[in-house]
């Protein structure tokens, strides 16, 4: 035992060598198929930009749909479905993944936050709500901005009244207002 004069952190660094055993533990040879999934790591990290995760997750909390965020988002690089769902599951449950994630979002500049934050797919409700504009009214940008005034608990914080007419534009010209079928 060593001196009591020693700090407890010293005592407990001193340990004696283990011999190696010619058949490898349970735990290391877990650890050794492991050993592979972080080279995936650094893999994913180098694909997805903190632009990406930032639009991963707003699209993600319009619209409760990993599906729909595939369809109906434009990533800077193409991502399979289940890449953009592994890529949610490590931001929502690695804890590595999601602090470096977090860290490089916070370093993106107010602009490029703004511009991200404009191509957020709208939800359901908002949808719902622009269709209630009907489709043979000429509305105008008052509308719009109407309609962020009444309900601002269901349009996401950055809409615009010109987001939401340009939205309604293309619901129209794909007819997909109601008073449309």
């Amino acid at each position: 035992t060593p001196p009591r004069s020693l700090p407890a952190q010293v005592s407990k660094s001193v340990s004696t060598p283990i011999a190696p055993s010619p058949v490898p533990t349970p735990g290391l040879a877990k650890r050794m198929k492991k050993s592979k999934q972080p080279l995936q790591v650094t893999k994913d990290l180098g694909r997805w930009k903190p632009a990406d995760d930032l639009l991963l997750i707003n699209a993600v909390l319009q619209t409760n749909d990993l599906t729909s965020v595939h369809l109906g988002v434009k990533f800077s690089c193409r991502f399979n479905l289940r890449e953009i769902q592994e890529r949610w599951y490590a931001l929502l449950y690695d804890p590595i993944i999601s602090k470096l994630a977090c860290q490089a979002m916070r370093q993106l500049h107010p602009e490029a936050i703004a511009a991200i934050q404009s191509k957020v797919l709208f939800s359901k409700a908002e949808e719902q709500l622009l269709n209630k504009v009907g489709s043979r009214s000429q509305p105008t940008l008052d509308t719009f901005q109407e309609l962020l005034h009444k309900h601002p608990d269901v349009f996401y914080p950055s809409r615009t009244a010109k987001a939401l007419q340009l939205h309604w534009q293309l619901m129209k010209q794909y007819y997909l207002l109601d008073d449309q079928t």
